[in-house]
């Protein structure tokens, strides 16, 4: 039991959630009030100072993950791309049974069905991109088994799986899954019984198995992640760990390009329009971009925008830095959006050359913001 003992705690002291601060709304946009993460955490241990940093205390729940439009919370376990790893596992098993293939998927609070059951701390955890992953298996059904959540201390779970199951149940009607079974079921884990000493070490080593399974799985994707990593910074770009699963899941299901989405706030995609009048060509929307969607270029007198809808999360963070409000959301998304990686004009802005300092200006103004403030100028260049 020792040597177990040591091997759990060794693998869970590699389990701890960590910020990257700088993809986080408040370290690049000061003005930003984004919360979520602060308002989630069971623990109050997320502090919001300079940009998001954990104190001691976190339990790992997951939810500042799955709630942050930018995902500047990570975690080498428990990663969307892991649990659908262990349903795939449950799948290949099931190959030879004639019955429905069935998962469950149950939180702390809630009782274990059955030997193909997924283990999370909170059904927060559930994404879009494992709802989806399960249909693409081929399991007939995925049942989500949940405690009494008002009575939890990560009752706020509830509102994210709410939020995930309406995203995989509309991309799963555009990929022609929509029949595919989503059941939300509440059963609170009753009394522990009384194990035998043949099923106290069989439970064991299955938790050691898998934390083995699952530490030796992300080390060997180390170097890999931090080459992508390295070659994001670049070009300036970041396409989120989130977006790349679910491009690979909708290219695998294969479907056509006509499908249109409907623009929801709380969906991690959009696409943004320029109110060309009032833009001023400031260019605070591409800096404050956390994954380089928004990119310019200049051709003669004009300014063109670009935007890349395939690294939009719609963190909206361009929308709340524009100082003359000229950025909003269109009310159709197209879904091929998600898999193009391609920038498309969405603006284009006149610029004029300031008649003292040379800056390029928007519109056809004499004079850039600085040296209009500097009432002298008109008066010294007159005479």
């Amino acid at each position: 039991m020792a040597a177990v003992d040591i091997l759990n705690r060794a693998l869970n002291e590699t389990q701890n959630t960590f910020p990257v601060p700088t993809f986080c709304k408040r370290s690049r946009l000061r003005k930003s009030n984004c919360r979520r993460c602060v308002e989630i955490c069971p623990e109050n241990v997320i502090t919001l100072d300079l940009g998001p940093t954990i104190n001691n205390g976190c339990s790992d729940c997951g939810l500042c993950k799955n709630v942050c439009p930018t995902e500047v919370f990570h975690n080498e376990f428990d990663t969307d791309e892991h649990l659908l790893n262990q349903a795939k596992s449950f799948i290949e098993k099931e190959k030879l049974a004639c019955e429905k293939k069935r998962l469950n998927i149950h939180c702390q609070q809630a009782e274990n069905q059955n030997g193909h059951s997924l283990y999370i701390p909170c059904l927060g955890n559930v994404t879009e991109n494992i709802l989806l992953g399960i249909a693409l298996l081929g399991f007939d059904e995925v049942i989500l088994i949940k405690g009494i959540c008002s009575q939890c201390r990560l009752a706020q779970g509830e509102k994210l799986l709410a939020n995930s199951i309406t995203i995989s149940r509309i991309l799963l009607e555009s990929l022609g899954l929509g029949k595919f079974p989503i059941n939300l079921m509440e059963q609170e884990k009753g009394k522990e019984k009384i194990l035998s000493r043949r099923e106290i070490f069989s439970k064991i080593s299955n938790g050691v198995r898998d934390k083995a399974a699952s530490f030796l799985y992300h080390k060997g994707k180390t170097f890999q992640n931090n080459l992508s990593h390295s070659l994001e910074s670049k070009n300036g770009t970041r396409c989120s760990p989130k977006r790349r699963l679910l491009q690979r899941l909708i290219k695998q299901k294969g479907w056509g390009n006509s499908v249109v989405l409907k623009y929801q706030p709380q969906f991690p995609w959009g696409k943004i329009k320029i109110n060309e009048k009032n833009c001023s060509a400031c260019g605070i929307c591409q800096a404050t971009c956390p994954t380089g969607a928004i990119s310019k270029k200049f051709e003669k007198d004009y300014q063109l925008l670009y935007f890349n809808g395939s690294l939009c999360t719609n963190c909206s963070l361009c929308k709340e830095a524009c100082p003359k409000n000229a950025i909003d959301f269109e009310e159709d998304f197209p879904l091929i959006e998600i898999l193009e990686d391609e920038a498309k004009a969405v603006g284009k802005v006149k610029l004029a050359s300031c008649r003292i300092c040379g800056e390029m200006v928007a519109g056809e103004s004499e004079w850039c913001p600085t040296c209009r403030k500097r009432e002298w100028w008109p008066i010294h260049i007159n005479v």
